[in-house]
């Protein structure tokens, strides 16, 4: 079985904070899913598709992370993906 970690957050933008969390977590897990949470309720200093770049950009060569995106419960999204 492996070891699949959620990184839920709106990463806007993409911190220091979040890298550390990110690089730290690498030897500890198979895969890290970084989900991007969507919230219609929520203003954003950046808009979805930019962010998704950014992280995308950020993790190029890191083939153990994945970017998605979620709408809903956290705890939905996690149960889903196995996490």
């Amino acid at each position: 079985m492996s070891k699949i970690a959620l990184f839920p957050g709106s990463f806007d933008p993409l911190t220091n904070g979040h890298l550390d969390i990110i690089t730290r977590a690498l030897p500890l897990f198979d895969k890290i899913i970084v989900a991007v949470g969507e919230n219609a309720t929520k203003k954003y200093m950046f808009d979805l598709e930019l962010r998704l770049h950014w992280i995308k950009q950020t993790f190029l060569h890191e083939p153990k992370i994945e970017i998605a995106t979620y709408s809903g419960l956290t705890v939905d999204f996690a149960q889903k993906e196995g996490a």
